[in-house]
């Protein structure tokens, strides 16, 4: 029986996605280590990613396919405006911190944010899903793994608890679909295309995991 292809995707990347898993920054969270400055540095880099990744999925709603695909990334959009950037609020209040300043943001941050809206906006909608499935699914994979052992950090226990819940999961499995069924209506260069765009976001949020560290 031939591998769906998101299967393939992660066989052919997997260095990237191995060297992903094993990050010191998620070696960190795992074993409850996170400095918390290294924590609210995070938070800053990440917040302001989601508010980049509302406009990816509007740009994935603008080029999918039909109306149900739609209806979903709606869904998707209102996650992401509504209990993604409450929960960096919340907790900004919380620690009584504010978030860096997105002039203050590392090379490395900016360059995620901006290659993957550079991807939202000129490639296809099966680019786009490649590109957030990679991101998506590494982060289900290891906050599993996280959620096992409960950070002392609330604020970080909830964060990894989103990420290890049922719906997101059923949001990667979603992606999952859709790439399957995009590659079977592409040629093999554009398969070829959407492996590179995988491992391309892997080796993006590799540095971008890293800056908090510094």
């Amino acid at each position: 029986m031939t591998a769906p292809f998101h299967e393939t995707l992660r066989k052919a990347n997997r260095a990237a996605w191995e060297a992903m898993l094993g990050h010191p920054f998620v070696r960190a969270v795992e074993s409850d280590q996170l400095a918390p400055d290294a924590f609210v540095r995070y938070l800053s880099y990440e917040r302001d990613f989601v508010a980049t990744a509302i406009l990816i999925f509007a740009h994935a709603l603008l080029k999918a396919p039909g109306f149900a695909t739609r209806r979903h990334l709606v869904g998707v959009l209102h996650a992401l405006a509504n209990e993604q950037i409450s929960y960096f609020d919340m907790t900004f209040a919380a620690l009584r911190t504010t978030p860096v300043a997105v002039a203050h943001f590392p090379a490395s941050v900016t360059a995620f944010r901006d290659r993957m809206d550079e991807i939202a906006r000129t490639g296809s909608y099966a680019e786009i899903i490649a590109a957030m499935l990679a991101a998506e699914w590494m982060y289900a994979s290891w906050c599993g793994r996280a959620a096992a052992r409960r950070s002392a950090e609330p604020h970080l226990a909830r964060w990894v608890a989103l990420h290890a819940g049922p719906d997101f999961a059923a949001g990667v499995d979603w992606l999952k679909g859709e790439i399957d069924a995009a590659a079977e209506q592409v040629d093999v260069d554009q398969r070829d295309l959407l492996v590179q765009r995988f491992g391309e976001t892997l080796r993006l949020e590799f540095a971008f995991h890293s800056a908090p560290l510094r």
